[in-house]
Formats: C-alpha cells, structure tokens, sequence
C-alpha cells in the first residue's frame, strides 16, 4: 500500500488558524504548535513525578493482553519518565469510525518522529473514554454495501440502554455477535471475511463490558507499534487520582470562574463558543447506576436527575472510600489527562481541540503547564473499483472527497439529455419573465390586479420548472447505471456529506484490503501533516 497527500480547503478555519500560527487563536494556548521551540520546551519541562505509578497501572490495565516487545519497552520507559503523545476517544462498536484509528495513527506518527528528533524514547498513550454514558454515540456503525452502492446503519439492540459509564456495561454477548453478523452481511465476502468475524467474536467472547471490547481491537490491531492503553473508567486509575478528585473539588469554584472568563475571552475574539455544561462542579458522581452531574448550590452539592445533595464532606469521604463512582467532565478531562502524564502533545479532533482553547485559564489555576494541541491526521481510503470509477467520469478525487458528486451528475445528466429542449424550456422562462413585466405595467396601481399577474407569473416559473426538472428526472433514470456508478463513489469518499473517515468502520477496510492492512508491514508510513492523506493499494 502507499499513500500520497491532497489539498482540500479548510473548510474549519480553526485548524487553519493553527496552521498560521494566528495570533488571535495561539494567545489561548500554552505553546503555539508550529513553532519548534514549542516542542524542545516541553522536551525540557520538570516530570511530574508519577511516571512509576502511571506505569503500573498501565501495566495492570493491560495486563490481560498479549504485549508486544514494543509495548514493554514503552512500559518501562514511561515508568523512567519518558513523555508521551496522548489522545483518545469513546468506545464504539466495532471500533466505531475509522477516525479512531486515524486519531491513534496520529499519536504514534508524531511520537515516532518526535523520537527520531530528540533521539528519546516518546512513549504514545491512547485512553478510552470509559466514563461516558451518552450510549446512543457509540451503539452502532456503519457498513457499506456495494452492491446497493448505500450505507446502512448497524446497530447492537438494547431494551435497557445504560445511564452510566460504558465500562460498567456488559451487554449480551449473543446480541453483540446478531450486530457483528448483520454488518458483515453488508460486506462482499473476501478471503479477509471469515477471520474477521471470528477475531470479532473471540473478542466478544473473551471480555465483559463495552470498554474492554474496544479495547481488545485496539490492541489486537496497534500492539506492534507499541501502542499504551488506559481506561479514564479503570477502577485503580480512579484509586490513584484520589488526591486530585479531591483538588478539583476544593477548586470547583475558582476553576469554573476562570472557565467562564475564558470562554467570555474566545467569544470576544470572534471564535464560537464550543462547551455547553449545566454544571459548576464540572465533576459527576455515579448514582444507583445512572452518571449524573454535580452542581454547587447554595452552599450544596446537587446530582441532575435524582436530586440528592450532598455537603462538601460527604463528597470527600466518598472520593476516599468510592473513587470509581466520580468522574470528570468536558472541562475538568484534559486536567486530569496533564496531572497523570509528562505530555508534549494532546491530539484531538476538530471540536475537541477547540474545547482547549476555552480552557486556558482552568489550568493556570491548578497551576499545571497545557501540552501542545493538535489536530489529529485526516486519511481516506480509495480502492481500485472507485478509482476506476473517477477515471471513468473524469472526477477530480480531491473534489469528491471535499463536495461530493452533485456537480459532476449534474453535468453528466444535461450532457445525455436534449440541450436543445432544455435551451427551449429556459427560452420560455425567460419570455414568462419578461411578459410578466408587460403585464405588471399594464396593472400598475391595481392591487388586485397586480396580485393576479404575481400569482400567475409564480404558476407559469413554477411549471417551467416542474417541467425541466422532471425531463431530467427522466434522463437520470435512463442512465440508472451510471447513477449508481455516481452513489457508489460518492459513498466511499463522501458518504452522507462528509468525510470517509467519520462514518465507514474500520472493519470494512479490514474485509477488503487484508486483516493486516493497518500493520507496519502494510500500511504506509506516515508523516504528521495538515494535509489530507490518501491511501491506495
């Protein structure tokens, strides 16, 4: 396989404005991204001292697997004090969007070439949002069927969905294999097929909740580049962040003020305010198994759905004696994630890196330095039917990747239909219009009159383009062939409007590539860049 690099425009100016070095966006960050002092500085910075102790409980989290050498060697150097490159995202089934792996491709890109500039081992750590509960984002997937050139959605069913932290959810196993079946079943069956399904049901199989699922993907898939993983969920990740629940608590107020004041600072600036949260505590505690804010009131601490209240006390013993039932939020996460790690870099999506950037001021009050935040690479995937496809139709495959093939059908439906009818029926509506000017003098002074030529007028336009509209109609299901031609490429490199990457499952680049595509043997090597990646057999 091979990859090469495509411009498309920035359609979020955001990222662009990190790629600028714009001033009016770099004054919310702790270092500006593109400048390489940046990263010799956090080279430089003081460890925080909890290397060993992060290590262990990596070590343990992990300790099920099967570790590669490289994982091992990660281990060790992390409990050295080595920095890392962090990201994460939420466990999805299947693995949820290929943006996942593209978001861990990220981080072992920039920490392999961090590596090869300091000469130092930079260790890259990918943490499972274990503690969300929002079930709906991560229950299903997506599969392409070829065959009917549309995505359909696949969806692991639930009577009882769960109200708190994925990882404490075991779903059915037998329920769970029904969804892997029927995704499957979209996809042509290829030599890749059999192995697939049966790595998804051992996995199934071998684990009891959803996180560990996830989990046992990421790590079958990403061990040999020496990938770490943790679960923010990990009931002795939470035991050992005991004293900084604590902090964060103590804090809540001076940390939610500074928070406001920094989202008041980004929306002075002109950029768009991205965290919307109810709470003041920006904590939330677990709940006869339902994951409910916190809120400050009046000298209390209130939970959002089953309104109990609790004295400041009450919620130090319990982070004490119960530390997995707490958790963080959107705006105290990325605290927790610098207090555990010697971070260089953050990589995050698109909102997630504009979440940051309103929390400027909360890490000045806790006193703990921001990492560098980057966005993470952008990669589509372009098989050889597609490609022929594009050449097919002359469709440039940057343009179909960023818009889509409205334009090309467009065209390619006139070029099959009559331009002389078409140059008739807008021959007709140009006289409608310009005999609707007549007539609107002739009645000037005449409301009713004027009215009537109006409602006439918008009848006649109306029709016109009923007219023409439905000739072509007519023309494109003719051409039903190359109208499926136009659906199949267009769901492969722009499925329903987007990129590639935020709807197709990584699974479906398994079944039809190889079961080792994303290896270091197969897949392509990597730089980190702003541009968009193309991958190619």
């Amino acid at each position: 396989m091979h990859s090469k690099t495509i411009e498309l425009s920035h359609d979020d100016q955001f990222i662009k404005n990190i790629e600028d070095s714009d001033t009016v966006l770099t004054q919310f960050f702790e270092y500006d991204a593109m400048d390489s002092e940046s990263y010799q500085l956090k080279m430089n910075s003081s460890n925080n001292g909890r290397e060993q102790g992060v290590s262990e409980i990596i070590q343990q989290y992990m300790a099920g697997l099967d570790l590669s050498s490289e994982q091992l060697d990660n281990l060790k150097a992390l409990s050295h004090g080595a920095k890392v490159v962090i990201g994460g995202q939420q466990a999805g089934l299947l693995g949820g969007p290929l943006y996942s792996f593209h978001k861990i491709f990220s981080i072992i890109t920039l920490a392999r070439s961090l590596k090869d500039k300091f000469s130092e081992q930079i260790v890259p750590v990918f943490w499972i949002a274990g503690e969300d509960h929002d079930f709906d984002e991560v229950n299903h997937t997506f599969a392409y069927n070829q065959g009917e050139a549309n995505l359909n959605k696949v969806k692991y069913h639930t009577l009882k969905p769960p109200q708190n932290s994925v990882t404490h959810y075991h779903p059915s196993k037998s329920d769970l294999k029904v969804a892997v079946r029927d995704f499957f079943k979209e996809l042509p069956e290829t030599e890749h097929t059999k192995p697939l399904i049966e790595m998804c049901e051992e996995i199934i199989m071998t684990n009891d909740n959803w996180s560990d699922m996830f989990r046992a993907l990421i790590h079958q898939v990403f061990k040999e580049y020496g990938l770490l993983i943790i679960d923010a969920q990990f009931k002795p990740l939470r035991e050992y962040e005991k004293s900084f629940l604590k902090s964060l608590l103590y804090n809540h107020q001076s940390i939610d003020q500074a928070f406001k004041q920094a989202q008041t600072d980004v929306e002075h600036q002109g950029l768009k305010k991205m965290i919307q949260t109810e709470s003041n505590v920006h904590l939330f505690i677990e709940e006869d198994e339902v994951r409910e804010l916190l809120t400050f009131e009046e000298g209390s601490y209130k939970t959002s759905k089953s309104n109990k209240y609790y004295t400041y006390d009450e919620l130090v013993s319990l982070i004490d004696n119960e530390p997995e039932r707490f958790s963080n939020n959107v705006v105290t996460r990325p605290l927790m994630q610098e207090w555990l790690f010697n971070t260089i870099a953050f990589i995050g999506g698109p909102s997630e890196i504009k979440y940051w950037a309103e929390l400027n001021q909360i890490f000045k009050v806790l006193e703990i330095e921001m990492p560098i935040v980057l966005p993470r690479l952008r990669i589509s995937y372009l098989n050889a039917r597609t490609e022929k496809l594009l050449s097919r139709y002359q469709v440039d495959t940057s343009t179909a990747i960023e818009g889509g093939l409205e334009k090309y059908k467009s065209e390619f439906i006139r070029s099959k239909a009559s331009s002389s009818f078409i140059q008739q029926v807008e021959h007709m509506q140009k006289r409608q219009s310009e005999l609707y000017k007549l007539l609107k003098l002739e009645v000037k002074g005449n409301n009713d009159n004027e009215l009537l030529v109006d409602k006439n007028n918008e009848i006649h336009q109306k029709q016109y383009e009923y007219l023409l509209q439905r000739y072509l109609l007519n023309i494109e299901r003719e051409n039903d062939i190359s109208m499926k031609h136009f659906r199949e490429i267009e769901s492969v490199l722009h499925p329903m409007g987007g990129l590639q990457e935020r709807i197709w499952n990584p699974l479906q680049i398994m079944n039809e590539f190889g079961t080792d595509v994303f290896s270091r043997s197969t897949f392509p090597p990597l730089d980190y860049t702003f541009k968009h990646i193309l991958v190619k057999p």
